[in-house]
């Protein structure tokens, strides 16, 4: 893969993930109600900002670790 390649499936996966958790975690915590569509936006925003970096840190670090196990 080119590294406008890893950059862009590290995106998406950070985009996606966070957008799916956040919006399980959403659900169970506060429910669909009138406050929803606010909750859900700010957990939303902060699990990607959280996300986003390590989309592009732990692949690397988790690789190298499966090598050394040779699982």
């Amino acid at each position: 893969m080119t590294f406008l390649q890893i950059l862009f499936f590290g995106s998406i996966m950070a985009v996606v993930m966070s957008m799916f958790m956040s919006l399980a975690m959403t659900i169970m915590n506060v429910g669909i109600n009138d406050r929803f569509i606010a909750a859900w936006a700010k957990g939303w925003l902060t699990g990607f900002l959280v996300s986003l970096p390590l989309s592009f840190v732990l692949p690397p670090f988790l690789q190298n670790m499966i090598r050394v196990f040779n699982i």
